[in-house]
């Protein structure tokens, strides 16, 4: 086995990396994604201050884009070890605040040795006041509900508040990621922050350790508050068109917990196994009117008064769209079907936006440059005028094809709500689907 080298990351709490990698991943998010909730800013600590915030995790790397995408504050993450062995990769991801985390798939004798490295890299990280980002669940799973816990959120302010009593001061910040659809480009996202959970009381000095079942379940109660978690989650399937229906995430506020109230009392519901038993038997009976999970709840509603609103306007300016577009269109559409081809479907989005966020600016960047040396050469225009210009055209035309977007769809929905509700051929799917959200809300 090739022997690999022991990797000591470097102590730090900013670093221009960063920030200039965020600039790219901000406009990636923001651009794919349609953030219309972003709450909960209000309980980060100042800037300087030590947190470790954790959140769940549903759409693989795409997760923590979205966090740094949103937020200008720096994070520092934990990542497999071995993206680390290729001498530039390092470079480049010590610069984004990265840090190795070694696996037992690695098949290092020293695993635990080399972990501890890191551990003291976190520690000290901390104290100075960084920022880092967990995702305690371990890995990613595209169903919306909160899974088990993993013991190294617990792990790393143990040992750090053990090293450093002064890092009591740090904040434990739940964080849920909320999407309407995973890979779909301008679908909803939710982003939700909680208020700090308190740890320090669940310190052992004996053991130097905390108590992590008791930390994990004050973790997951917080996510469960943040984010769509459906339980129990065997019986995901028969539950998820009322969640979908319920439109979670364009909810804040009242609204929102209202909403995740009703998403809470299903698990209670579920306890009862004849009304779980009455549920399957709705939802079988919704399948066989020809329901799939390729439909749209989200456009039904539970009733007929849950239909959207047309929006003409948009429908109108969507030519002009098209023309603001045209420098992104072509790029858009090899990497919408690049992507789709991916299986898992938490990566689908990952793969847009990643290369979205190099492929755009750099094609707008070459056009620019190849406008703009034509136009001087035929037309006497200043280079500059023409790069400017050009450049000014591909990035607020795209953002406009996207805002845009964002009503068109909706005016989708309203088309298909309405359809659903009015329409004779669909009473059979109808009638199943009230039957269904009536035995769900008995």
């Amino acid at each position: 086995m090739k022997k690999r080298p022991v990797l000591t990351p470097p102590v730090q709490r900013y670093h221009l990396g960063y920030f200039l990698a965020r600039l790219l991943v901000s406009q990636g998010a923001k651009r794919f994604h349609r953030i219309d909730v972003l709450t909960g800013l209000e309980n980060f600590p100042a800037k300087n201050e030590p947190m470790v915030m954790v959140g769940n995790h549903q759409n693989g790397m795409m997760d923590a884009l979205n966090i740094c995408g949103v937020m200008t504050r720096q994070f520092h993450w934990l990542t497999r070890a071995d993206v680390f062995w290729n001498p530039f990769a390092k470079i480049m991801l010590y610069s984004f605040n990265q840090m190795p985390i070694y696996r037992q798939k690695d098949r290092l004798e020293d695993l635990r040795e080399r972990n501890e490295i890191i551990w003291n890299c976190c520690i000290e990280r901390l104290e100075m006041g960084a920022s880092m980002a967990l995702f305690p669940e371990g890995n990613h799973n595209p169903e919306r509900h909160v899974r088990s816990l993993k013991r190294g959120v617990s792990d790393l302010i143990g040992k750090s508040y053990a090293k450093h009593k002064s890092l009591e001061r740090l904040k434990l910040i739940p964080f849920g990621l909320d999407y309407e659809e995973y890979p779909t480009y301008r679908r909803r996202l939710a982003l939700r922050a909680g208020e700090p959970i308190e740890w320090v009381d669940l310190f052992d000095e004996e053991s130097g350790l905390i108590n992590y079942v008791a930390l994990n379940k004050r973790i997951s109660t917080a996510l469960s508050n943040l984010t769509t978690d459906i339980q129990p989650a065997k019986e995901y399937k028969i539950l998820d068109p009322f969640v979908r229906a319920l439109r979670t995430t364009e909810s804040a506020g009242l609204e929102w917990k209202e909403k995740n109230e009703k998403i809470k009392e299903l698990a209670s519901k579920a306890e009862n196994l004849d009304w779980l038993e009455k549920v399957r038997g709705a939802f079988e009976e919704l399948e066989k009117a020809g329901y799939n999970s390729s439909m749209r709840p989200e456009a039904w509603g539970l009733n007929a008064g849950n239909i959207r609103r047309k929006n003409y306007l948009a429908v109108l300016l969507r030519p002009l769209s098209w023309v603001l577009n045209a420098p992104t269109a072509l790029q858009q559409f090899l990497l919408n079907r690049r992507g789709e081809k991916i299986k898992a479907i938490e990566f689908r989005s990952t793969m847009k936006i990643g290369a979205g966020m190099f492929i755009y600016p750099l094609t707008w960047t070459l056009m620019a440059i190849a406008l703009g040396l034509l136009l001087a050469s035929y037309k006497n225009i200043p280079f500059l005028y023409s790069f400017i210009g050009f450049w000014s055209w591909a990035t607020w035309g795209n953002k406009f094809y996207g805002k845009l977007q964002d009503k068109l769809f909706d005016h989708k929905d309203a088309i298909e709500g309405e359809k659903f509700w009015k329409d004779k051929k669909m009473s059979a799917l109808r009638d199943a689907w009230n039957k269904y959200t009536e035995v769900m809300k008995s």
